[in-house]
């Protein structure tokens, strides 16, 4: 439930946003760089990027990621940073179609110390 959960609340740009916000940092800034680079809002930024996650995330990836956040204070929060580092990682991923279908799906393991790294 936690990452249907993230996944229909950060499909909102205002909401997704927001949700940046309260992360804060210089994680929040990066993210903010990126989608100011690539000419996005940062709530459409990331929205795409939990939308690709909803989209391409088979259930043992999204099983993997609720296991890591479910225990933590906020795991909407750390769930939904998770999903934005694995999307800094891809860079723009989201924007071209061919880069989409070529780039491989969501693969992580539970037991692997970062769950939202591809392979």
């Amino acid at each position: 439930m936690v990452i249907l959960d993230l996944i229909n609340s950060c499909s909102n740009d205002k909401v997704a946003q927001a949700a940046l916000s309260c992360i804060g940092g210089h994680f929040a800034e990066r993210v903010r760089a990126v989608a100011g680079e690539k000419g996005l809002s940062v709530g459409k930024f990331v929205v795409l990027a939990v939308r690709d996650f909803a989209s391409r995330s088979d259930e043992a990836a999204q099983e993997a990621l609720r296991v890591k956040v479910v225990r933590d204070d906020q795991p909407l929060l750390r769930g939904l940073r998770e999903v934005l580092e694995a999307a800094l990682e891809r860079d723009p991923f989201f924007l071209d179609g061919e880069a989409v279908a070529a780039t491989p799906p969501y693969g992580f393991s539970a037991a692997r110390e970062n769950a939202l790294r591809y392979h």
